[in-house]
């Protein structure tokens, strides 16, 4: 819903959110900025249900998809909003081979494991913590995943940190800490339309990636670890692309994906928080958002299977294409793809990661 409000200060509030089928209750926590900015996050799957941004005309509209309840959510197929992991992406067969032991996953799509198995983090009950300061608000989930959940070895703490500052960026950082060596991988799956949840399509939107490579999937949906130079291909987003100029191509990836939905491995300083790692803009509102992160890789879906089977906010019937996920996650280039390195979590070795998500707005054209 559109609003022009302002608020006078930082402030955090809290509300109840409904039950999930287990009785236990859901809070949902709404911070905002001196901005009006305002995000609003259940400690349910550390899940992003609504983010209220202004336009160059000075209203506000929510740009992420999402639904009015906790029971939504809990039935929810899509990952809306939700902080993903343990492992982000899907592990063909659910084997992983750790310190020479080999372990079996939970299977929830197919013959893979995909976002964590049946419960991964998103369908998690985390606590929460508060904190609010003179240029900031912040909200804090902690929650511990036990030895063996979803087949993962390792009982693993982990805390994701949102935090919401004056100048209107978003700040999510990612802790996790381990009892035995596992893996992890964790992103956040939030659908964003900056013209607004309920505004259709995203063709109009334009992509800014700062990536010079990306890895294809093959028919299972599996990344192959070959990097492709983007060069002469759908793919390249190195100038600022109209998402819906090549989504209905014959490229063979838009086929396999039903439009975009490929990992792009990050430029060198993109994926060291030095320069931009993605930019979104849409020209009609003129929000635009700028991605930092400290992840090498960027996986970018444009809701190729949402079809509206489910009610979002406002009773909002979300179809394909209606939103964009910008993923920031861990490698998976072939040199990998056979070796885990990259995304194991060992006892002496704390995961962090962090990704800034900035909002302001271009002028309208004249």
């Amino acid at each position: 819903m559109k609003s022009t409000n302002l608020t006078e200060g930082n402030k955090i509030t809290e509300k109840p959110f409904g039950h999930l089928s287990s009785g236990e209750a859901v809070q949902l926590f709404e911070l905002t900025n001196r901005s009006g900015t305002k995000i609003s996050i259940s400690n349910y799957g550390a899940i992003i249900v609504s983010l209220s941004v202004i336009d160059n005309s000075g209203e506000f509209d929510d740009i992420v998809l999402g639904y009015s309840s906790a029971e939504d959510y809990e039935n929810d197929t899509y990952y809306l909003g939700g902080v993903i992991g343990r492992y982000a992406g899907r592990i063909k067969n659910g084997k992983v081979s750790i310190n020479a032991k080999e372990y079996q996953l939970t299977l929830n799509a197919g013959n893979s494991q995909l976002h964590g198995g049946f419960k991964g983090l998103n369908k998690r009950l985390w606590q929460a913590s508060k904190a609010v300061t003179d240029s900031s608000v912040c909200l804090t989930l902690n929650y511990t995943s036990p030895d063996g959940e979803e087949g993962f070895p390792g009982t693993v703490n982990l805390t994701v940190q949102y935090t919401l500052f004056d100048n209107n960026a978003l700040e999510i950082e990612y802790f996790a800490n381990t009892d035995q060596a596992t893996i992890i991988n964790l992103t956040q799956h939030s659908y964003f339309n900056l013209a607004g949840h309920a505004s259709g399509n995203i063709n109009d939107h334009k992509l800014t990636l700062n990536a010079s490579h990306f890895l294809p999937m093959n028919d299972e949906v599996y990344p192959t670890g070959d990097l492709m130079p983007v060069t002469e291909t759908v793919h390249d987003f190195r100038k600022s692309k109209r998402i819906g100029d090549d989504i209905d191509s014959n490229d063979a990836q838009i086929i396999i994906g039903k439009g975009y939905d490929n990992y792009w491995l990050l430029n060198d300083a993109a994926s060291k928080y030095i320069e931009f790692s993605a930019i979104l803009e849409e020209p009609n509102s003129g929000r635009r958002m700028t991605i930092y992160t400290d992840q090498p890789s960027m996986i970018i879906y444009t809701a190729n299977y949402i079809d509206g089977s489910h009610a979002g906010k406002n009773n909002v019937r979300y179809q394909a294409r209606s939103a964009l996920c910008l993923e920031p996650v861990r490698a998976v280039t072939k040199e990998y793809i056979n070796d885990l390195t990259p995304v194991m979590l060992q006892p002496d070795t704390p995961f962090y990661s962090k990704t800034r998500y900035q909002f302001d707005t271009i002028k309208p054209k004249a």
